[in-house]
């Protein structure tokens, strides 16, 4: 039980660690310098719309500018996308080109405010031999001081349609990622806000504050999904390997199918279902949270089970021991023992049962 503790302990660490680190990231560190002329349409809308400030209640001008990008990736392109703050959307296109429509929106004390913040930020769009980026600027904080600005209240928003086959990494700091029947390989990060992906050979789906939902995927090899402060949820997903992991998140790993699957969280729980790979690994690890399999099909497994303060419970399968078997342990083997169960909590109850 001490070295799972440890376990959990480090891996809270790291993950604050890598919270840090990423908001770290400076807003100005991405530089296009090779450009090439892309069909574009611009316009600006005046809105006087009040605006709720967290800390106030204060009445702002809201000026914005929308831009349409078009790029001829292919059917198979590549399209990176970065933002800092903004959701990001992306679904299949009907034809066959690749367009980004791009919403910027400064909230200003008058018009000419929110005019001069517009101008402030800027967004990057690069195309070359069917790949395209499309990434947003900020000032940096020298740039912002020589304007008199302490705050940039600007938000960039994309919505992107793109051929089934393309490829899209879409990375943000503060907003939403969502990707919709795109069959391309995909990855998607932020650090404030959900990650949600539908179909695709997903690679990467993270945050550090937010929920991640992946749901009719299919992947070649490893997924690797996690979030610190939210859930993880992962439906009707097939992989070579997967990777699961929150720190205050529930996991719940619903008609998944796997050789190995590595799942872990410190303070919620975790759910697992779906059938077992022959010679498959699976290892779910929790601290103050149940572990629940509901098991599809006849594969046999060897299984070692352990909590400090909860239960295991077993009744729909006949053990052979291997070591010992209580109230609080389970090792033994069911079936012919092909494939392997690690799994412990700390103070929840383990239950497996057949589906």
């Amino acid at each position: 039980m001490e070295g799972q503790k440890t376990s959990m302990q480090r891996f809270l660490i790291a993950s604050v660690v890598v919270a840090t680190a990423l908001t770290a990231v400076p807003a100005d560190a991405q530089v296009y310098p090779e450009r090439i002329e892309i069909t574009s349409k611009t316009r600006v809308v005046t809105s006087h719309t009040a605006y709720q400030r967290r800390d106030r209640d204060d009445s702002r001008e809201q000026q914005i500018e929308r831009t349409t990008k078009t790029f001829r990736l292919g059917p198979s392109g590549s399209l990176a996308l970065g933002n800092i703050s903004g959701d990001i959307v992306v679904t299949r296109a009907n034809g066959a080109d690749t367009t980004v429509e791009i919403v910027k929106t400064a909230r200003g004390r008058d018009a000419a405010d929110a005019r001069e913040l517009l101008q402030l930020v800027t967004v990057d769009a690069v195309e070359r031999n069917g790949r395209a980026e499309v990434k947003a600027r900020y000032p940096s904080g020298d740039e912002a001081r020589r304007n008199n600005r302490r705050n940039i209240n600007v938000s960039v928003a994309y919505t992107v349609t793109a051929p089934a086959g393309t490829r899209i990494s879409a990375e943000s700091i503060s907003g939403n990622v969502k990707i919709t029947d795109i069959k391309g390989d995909v990855s998607a990060t932020t650090i404030s806000g959900d990650v949600r992906i539908t179909g695709g050979h997903v690679g990467t789906a993270k945050t550090i504050s937010g929920v991640v939902e992946i749901s009719d995927a299919q992947v070649d090899g490893a997924l690797e999904s996690s979030s610190v402060s939210g859930d993880v949820i992962l439906r009707r997903v097939s992989a070579k390997r997967v990777d699961a992991g929150s720190v205050s998140g529930e996991i719940r790993l619903e008609d998944v199918q796997a050789d190995r699957i590595s799942a872990h969280t410190t303070s919620a729980d975790i759910s697992m279902s779906g059938p077992l790979a022959k010679n498959g690994r699976y290892d779910l690890k929790g601290f103050s949270g149940d572990i629940r399999l509901v098991l599809a099909g006849n594969t046999g497994f060897e299984v070692d089970a352990s909590s400090f303060s909860g239960d295991i419970r077993a009744a729909d399968f006949q053990f052979t021991a291997r070591g010992r078997i209580g109230r609080h342990s389970l090792n033994g083997t069911y079936g012919d023992g092909s494939a392997v169960l690690d799994l412990s909590t700390f103070s929840g109850s383990i239950i497996i049962s057949k589906k």
